[in-house]
């Protein structure tokens, strides 16, 4: 009995790490499709786990299956839970028939579904959430077998082997389990630290070379068009010299959203050093970019920058545009291009688009 319970914890564990990669860039339960793809995966386990299991009686097994039951309402969420106590009580039902343990089996899968989700509602760390699963599922299993088994030395071996490997076992996978989570999440913010500017949450300079490169070969092979802005705030020395740094900050944080307020869904806005933004306008013709450009320059100059509950300070901005194939031929000059109209809108007057 000892040699199959370890070689169910042994499954567990693989397949902690397994799904640990799929869900290394979201977390399980952060969309719906993440939910019902986690709960597949803990169905399976689960459904395997079964093939593994340790034959008490003519009638009855036992195994590790409701760890995957507990681990999917942990992480996922009651629909990652009853998605894979569906896919498990019926892998139950086809695999071994129906009797009186198949239909005992399927009403501990759901009373468990219940009594779990209930105690997830408790404010408790997450190790005494999980430790109350486990005992709730060590309790639900010892009254399915003191109702199926009549015969009380077979009735506390299996209490003592289960009990035994359950909480034991319990702990193993709540630490690995948890271990590969703050991992992924770890991961997480490595990587959007690396890809974003941490003042205003856009892209910072790095991800926008990544990303113009890419637009770049995506224009040359489908021959598309590409446009290209680069905005900086007017006087925003004078603004930190007068206000402060934080006030200069805020303003920033402000002004990038309303870049993205003010540009296509698919456009790429990005915060490229200092007060320099940026943004890609893919399949832009140059009529269509000077468009939304001079849009940015009137939308910034009319908003309102609340430095504080009643003080409030009007900034404008310069733009400079490049647009491939209509301002420019060649691709590979276009933040030249648009690097050499946004000085010409500065020493112009400010507040003005050049292309």
């Amino acid at each position: 009995m000892y040699k199959d319970l370890i070689v169910n914890l042994a499954l567990l564990i693989s397949f902690l790490s397994i799904a640990g990669q799929f869900f290394k860039e979201k977390p399980m339960n952060s969309t719906l499709s993440c939910k019902l793809f986690g709960g597949c995966i803990a169905g399976i386990l689960g459904s395997l786990l079964m093939f593994f299991s340790v034959q008490v009686n003519e009638t009855m097994i036992i195994d590790l299956r409701h760890f995957a039951i507990i681990l999917s309402l942990f992480y996922g969420g009651i629909f990652s839970g009853l998605v894979s106590g569906t896919i498990i009580a019926f892998s139950r039902v086809v695999f071994f028939g129906i009797s009186d343990s198949s239909i005992m089996a399927v009403v501990i899968i759901f009373i468990l579904i219940a009594v779990c989700y209930q105690i997830m509602k408790l404010k408790l760390s997450s190790i005494k959430l999980f430790f109350l699963m486990n005992i709730t599922n060590i309790l639900v299993l010892d009254g399915a077998v003191l109702f199926l088994l009549d015969d009380v030395k077979q009735i506390l071996s299996i209490y003592l082997y289960y009990g035994i490997i359950s909480i034991i076992g319990g702990l193993v996978i709540f630490y690995i389990a948890d271990y590969i989570t703050r991992s992924n999440i770890n991961y997480r913010i490595l990587k959007e630290s690396a890809q974003t500017d941490f003042l205003t949450g856009l892209y910072n300079v790095r991800q926008f070379d990544f990303i113009w490169n890419n637009h770049l070969i995506k224009a040359k092979e489908k021959k598309e068009r590409l446009s290209l802005l680069l905005i900086d705030i007017d006087h925003f020395k004078a603004i930190n010299d007068t206000y402060g740094h934080p006030v200069g900050d805020l303003i920033l944080k402000e002004l990038g959203k309303l870049l993205q307020a003010s540009t296509r869904s698919f456009d790429t806005v990005s915060r490229n050093g200092g007060e320099e933004f940026s943004i890609i306008l893919p399949d832009c013709s140059d009529e269509q970019a000077l468009e939304i450009a001079e849009r940015i320059r009137c939308a910034v100059e009319q908003h309102e920058f609340y430095i504080t509950e009643t003080q409030k300070l009007n900034i404008t901005v310069s733009i400079g545009l490049a647009n491939y194939p209509e301002t420019i031929d060649e691709m590979d000059r276009m933040i030249e291009q648009a690097d050499n109209c946004l000085y010409r809108a500065k020493h112009l007057g400010r507040n003005q688009v050049c292309y």
